[in-house]
């Protein structure tokens, strides 16, 4: 009963301390529906600019739908756009994406609905950003935890960064309670398992050493539910505070606890979000191909089968024409005596 009261005080204060806090304007990026010019696309998009992207046309070095363009035609973000420059092949993101950085105080849940009535950081973050669009966290932190969080309304892009093979850097700070020794970071560098799920092998260093508290630097490239606090826990060492510094090219900018701000869609994430659709799409290829190769085997067996049920219908009229001719000899060799 005390734990729903302070939860519900405690939503109270964050609608009232929200509504207080001056909104900053944020651009409304609406999404192209009508047909522009290709050039004018590519710039509003962050590919290049129109000067730029009119050059490419007339090089031959942008395909729309497959094909090679050489005049600035209108497209609409329907399209496939590929854009060939000298640093590799770079594909627009959608105009409609959206990403803002979040310093989550403790005392919040990433999550949209929770048995306990807990703040919920999606209801915080709908009202601060005014908007009742559906927005996504990139990873999560747990209720105890604090610091940078990722908030998109693009599901691909969330997904993207995400995955464990994106290797994106996560930076935390972590405070320890307990005995800590060199051997301990030793071991916690080296990697552990737990209940039979490996943890690491992480960067870890120490930032500063007090009586029975620690400060660490932890930097770790995928993030498993409560991972760090698990690993603590392994040396007999207590978590008191988790901050998350950074996350891939995002970092905390000085943010404050409840803070927010509107961020670009840096390179590196458009690089990754373009490696990952061109992975889909070659797995799509290879499916397809295997599908393909699949068929023609069937087909081939089929066609094995039809050949050998072809060449048995001509043996038996073999058969039948040699026992006709047979029994015509016999016949007539009857006659003839």
């Amino acid at each position: 009963m005390i734990i729903n009261k302070f939860f519900s005080a405690f939503s109270q204060f964050i609608s009232k301390a929200s509504n207080a806090i001056k909104q900053p304007q944020i651009k409304q990026n609406l999404i192209q529906s009508e047909p522009m010019r290709l050039s004018k696309y590519l710039a509003q998009t962050s590919v290049c600019s129109r000067r730029e992207a009119e050059k490419m046309i007339e090089s031959g070095m942008i395909l729309v739908d497959g094909k090679k363009v050489d005049s600035n035609i209108p497209v609409t973000s329907e399209n496939k756009i590929q854009v060939f420059t000298k640093n590799g092949e770079r594909m627009p993101t959608k105009q409609s994406t959206k990403v803002w950085i979040f310093y989550k105080p403790i005392g919040m849940i990433c999550s949209h609905n929770d048995p306990f009535k807990r703040p919920s950081f999606y209801d915080f973050a709908k009202l601060r950003l005014k908007t009742d669009q559906h927005i996504i966290s990139v990873g999560r932190l747990d209720f105890n935890s604090e610091g940078l969080i990722v908030v998109t309304n693009d599901g691909e892009l969330a997904r993207c960064m995400e995955l464990p093979e994106t290797k994106l850097q996560r930076i935390y700070r972590v405070r320890v309670y307990g005995t800590f020794t060199e051997e301990k970071l030793k071991r916690i560098r080296n990697g552990v398992t737990i209940a039979g799920v490996n943890y690491g092998p992480y960067w870890v260093n120490v930032e500063n050493r007090q009586s029975r508290n620690t400060w660490l630097i932890m930097r770790l490239e995928s993030g498993k539910n409560r991972e760090i606090r698990k690993v603590m826990q392994k040396f007999d060492l207590r978590v008191n505070r988790l901050i998350r510094q950074s996350y891939g090219p995002y970092k905390l900018m000085g943010l404050k606890p409840g803070d927010f701000y509107e961020a670009q869609i840096e390179p590196e994430i458009k690089r990754k979000l373009y490696l990952q659709a061109r992975k889909k799409l070659q797995n799509v290829q290879e499916q397809i191909q295997l599908e393909q190769t699949k068929n023609n085997i069937k087909a081939l067996d089929e066609q094995g089968k039809n050949n050998k049920l072809f060449e048995k219908q001509e043996n038996d009229k073999i058969e039948k024409n040699n026992l006709v001719v047979n029994q015509f000899k016999k016949v007539n060799s009857k006659k003839t005596v």
